[in-house]
């Protein structure tokens, strides 16, 4: 195995907590001078070090794995397309302070397409690595407070009653929202058709937002915009939610027990195909993680709706999503989990899943909301799931993705749309091709 270099981690690590180099050595139990020499990749990063920083400053070990800069790497490559990715890699690792405004720009620029606060808030949950620490053990210990699962809808009701004076009513929307609040006479109206699950989560959900408000603008007050905040804040209380229907400790061992198998959790919860992947998205409590997973949701056209990495794995924000990738090919079986090894240009390999989900249905004549949902982990990861029973797991097997068409460098693509954000294009007028970007 290779020496690995983790200087800038180091460093950064450092300056977060306002440390001096002497202060964290005395933590670590090292000399000055050797914390001084690791941080400027004069001495590797052994394992005893890795784990005495994982141990002192309570960080998963994969925040100094090369590993843990490919999302930077890939939004840096939509900003500079021509550079290669080793160059890429070096400068996240060596320069994150300025990678970080260089990409504060790049934000700025006119042509960002997804410049709106729904992108704040997925990057604050990344930057949470999809777990709000405070929010699951609060959801966790509700649920522990309500008992058997067979009795928790009931005593959820009593407990907003009792505790908050919010007053439920169960079936009182025929049509439209499934949760409305009305503040002025404190009522939860609720909508029909709900299953026992999601009626726990909105009633959860509806705790969160009046039990604890102050909490959950606390969270989400780093959020640079009004905007963002409020988006933020039914984004942690919709966390909460999921947490009381889905507790913490009993989801990681139950999940741990079947392997990952999303209809067998599904089936114990009482909780949908979505919801039971963007739970297993959250699993990342230290000291006790889950396998790290990717979590997305599609509709037919490709817009990506739903996203969440807790680890690097790069979802393109700008150019669409690669037409290889499984997510597309859910549309192909509705309902049934298709699976696919999948490579992408840095090198890195992974299993994915994915299913389609139906919304309600609104009557006939009425159309259904559609999406596929996927949930992805690293290809080392993957034994852990009953999903790679009978897959060819090596990355010669790997169908080759990419971020999207214009961050994609593989110009050999059979599926490409559009050439190579930065790239030359070269038009042969002496040979008719295939597919063309310029003909009809």
């Amino acid at each position: 195995m290779g020496k690995h270099f983790a200087g800038a981690r180091i460093r950064t690590l450092r300056r977060t907590r306002n440390l001096t180099q002497q202060e964290m050595a005395r933590r670590l139990n090292l000399s000055t001078s050797y914390l001084n020499q690791l941080e400027n990749d004069q001495r590797p990063l052994t394992v005893t070090v890795l784990m005495s920083l994982s141990r002192h400053f309570d960080v998963d070990p994969a925040f100094f794995s090369p590993d843990h800069d490919a999302r930077t790497v890939g939004e840096l490559r939509e900003a500079f397309p021509t550079v290669p990715d080793t160059q890429l890699a070096d400068l996240v690792a060596r320069y994150p302070e300025l990678v970080a405004e260089v990409l504060q720009l790049a934000d700025r620029a006119p042509s960002r397409a997804d410049d709106s606060p729904y992108r704040l808030v997925r990057d604050f949950f990344y930057e949470a690595h999809n777990y709000i620490h405070e929010l699951d053990t609060l959801g966790e210990e509700l649920a522990g407070r309500l008992g058997d699962p067979q009795l928790r809808l009931t005593r959820l009701a009593t407990t907003l009653d009792r505790d908050l004076g919010v007053v439920v009513r169960f079936r009182r929307i025929s049509n439209g929202p499934r949760r409305v609040y009305h503040p002025e006479t404190r009522e939860l109206h609720l909508r029909t058709g709900l299953s026992e699950a999601q009626l726990c989560f909105e009633l959860a959900l509806q705790y969160a937002l009046t039990g604890h408000a102050d909490l959950l603008r606390e969270l989400a007050a780093s959020l640079p915009t009004e905007e963002s905040r409020g988006i933020a804040v039914l984004a942690l209380a919709q966390y909460f939610a999921a947490a009381v229907v889905m507790p913490y400790e009993a989801m990681l061992s139950t999940a741990e027990e079947v392997r990952y198998d999303i209809d067998r959790l599904a089936t114990h919860f009482g909780t949908g195909f979505e919801t039971t992947c963007h739970r297993l998205s959250t699993l990342n409590r230290p000291g006790a993680r889950g396998v790290p997973f990717f979590f997305v949701r599609t509709d037919r056209a490709g817009n990506i709706s739903k996203r969440q990495s807790a680890t690097g794995f790069h979802f393109s924000r700008s150019g669409g999503s690669c037409p290889l990738w499984v997510i597309h090919r859910a549309f192909e079986t509705p309902g049934r989990v298709t699976r696919q090894v999948a490579g992408m240009p840095d090198g890195r390999h992974y299993l994915w899943i994915a299913s389609t989900v139906r919304g309600q249905a609104h009557g006939f004549g009425r159309p259904r909301k559609e999406f596929a949902v996927g949930l992805g982990c690293d290809l080392d990861q993957a034994e852990r799931l009953v999903y790679a029973n009978g897959l060819d797991l090596s990355p010669a097997s790997a169908t080759p993705i990419g971020p999207g068409c214009t961050a994609c460098p593989r110009e050999r693509c059979p599926q490409r749309a559009f050439p190579h954000a930065g790239g030359r294009v070269v038009v042969d007028l002496d040979a008719t091709l295939d597919f063309s970007y310029t003909t009809y």
